[in-house]
């Protein structure tokens, strides 16, 4: 599969007009990393957007339960092939807000964020269609993170501290 493949058949860059995918294709590498490597943490400096090709990706916050305790990892969503990550790189302050562990051993495109603001920038068209679904990977990765802090955890915290209050 070539990269442009790839990019068409990716959740985030499948929208493109083919002219766009080409810009695009011409910044991507492909890399490949094994499984239970960390690609990157939350907090980081954000430099890549990642379009997953193979394997998956758990992408994680971590939480603390109980003050002075070791935080603990929660998964709030598994990137499957196609899927993007790392949109931070492309927005500032281009800091990654969560963290991205390979489930399995995993193939990947990295686009350097730097590279692609700026080719967003100079064709606005391609600007605009990319932030349009940014928004929208962001804006769902955020509704993924409050059902799962709030569904299982959120509520057995909660019933901590309404059972301390009385």
């Amino acid at each position: 599969m070539t990269i442009i493949d790839a990019l068409k058949s990716s959740e985030l860059f499948g929208i493109l007009k083919t002219e766009h995918l080409e810009k695009v294709s011409a910044v991507c590498r492909e890399e490949s990393y094994q499984e239970g490597v960390m690609i990157f943490n939350a907090g980081n400096e954000a430099t890549d957007l990642y379009v997953l090709t193979d394997g998956r990706v758990a992408l994680e916050t971590e939480v603390r339960p109980v003050p002075d305790r070791p935080a603990i990892p929660i998964a709030v969503e598994v990137v499957t092939k196609g899927g993007s990550f790392g949109w931070s790189a492309v927005v500032e302050p281009n800091v990654y807000t969560l963290s991205a562990r390979c489930i399995t051993n995993c193939a990947v495109l990295a686009i350097k964020g730097d590279i692609l603001r700026t080719a967003m920038a100079d064709d606005t068209g391609l600007g605009f269609e990319l932030m349009k679904h940014l928004a929208r990977l962001a804006r769902l990765r955020l509704v993924e993170t409050r059902v799962r802090l709030t569904s299982g955890l959120g509520l057995l915290l909660l019933g901590k501290e309404l059972g301390a209050a009385e």
